[in-house]
């Protein structure tokens, strides 16, 4: 399968279903748009990572709340 990122075209191996490998390429793909696109694409790329990373942090926190468990900071 192919997604583009930002700048380029990545070919990936995966065994994730076509609508899956499509829900996840769009997740990565929107982590993508508030960052500069005049920023050199391995940064870009590095400062999605660190997006994607910080909604799940987020998401983990509240999960625990939810449940009731201590958010471990």
């Amino acid at each position: 399968m192919y997604v583009t990122l930002g700048k380029k075209s990545y070919s990936i191996l995966t065994l994730l279903d076509e609508k899956r490998f499509e829900r996840v390429a769009r997740i990565a793909r929107d982590s993508l748009s508030g960052v500069d696109i005049s920023i050199d694409q391995e940064d870009r790329l590095l400062l999605a990572c660190f997006k994607l990373a910080y909604s799940i942090e987020n998401a983990e926190n509240r999960l625990r709340k939810i449940s009731g468990e201590s958010d471990g900071s």
